[in-house]
């Protein structure tokens, strides 16, 4: 479930989810992967819609020997849960090299109500007692 990646030059964009229709409360993990000549890239933040809390995040990056060409990719990973339900878009996701900007496609998420969350019950009806 992959958002398209955005391209240039040597330099791609992408960003996924591992699912997109989650429950309130349920982790879910979103990744963004960019690959090629890092030198000088700028990776802005990351933000999310309101009403959705990171759990975790981490960010690894990783190099290979292809041919004699050296291939490199930088990989951020945020595990997520909202906190509401409703149909939300993760993204777009922005990196920044010099004066060009990548953007990745949004990723749409719907967040179903929790099965375990608990029914609202009015308040006690009674009359005050002292004692």
């Amino acid at each position: 479930m992959a958002g398209a990646p955005a391209f240039a030059q040597d330099l791609t964009v992408a960003a996924n989810v591992d699912k997109t229709t989650v429950a309130v409360g349920e982790p879910f993990t979103v990744t963004i992967t960019v690959s090629g000549d890092l030198e000088g890239v700028e990776v802005p933040p990351a933000t999310f819609p309101e009403g959705f809390a990171v759990a975790a995040r981490s960010q690894s990056t990783n190099f290979s020997m292809r041919s004699g060409a050296i291939e490199r990719s930088m990989g951020m990973t945020f595990v997520l849960a909202a906190q509401q339900a409703g149909a939300f878009e993760i993204g777009p996701f922005t990196i920044r090299k010099g004066k060009q900007e990548l953007h990745t496609e949004p990723i749409a998420v719907t967040v179903t109500p929790s099965a375990l969350q608990p029914k609202r019950r009015p308040p006690p009806q009674g009359e005050r007692f002292t004692l």
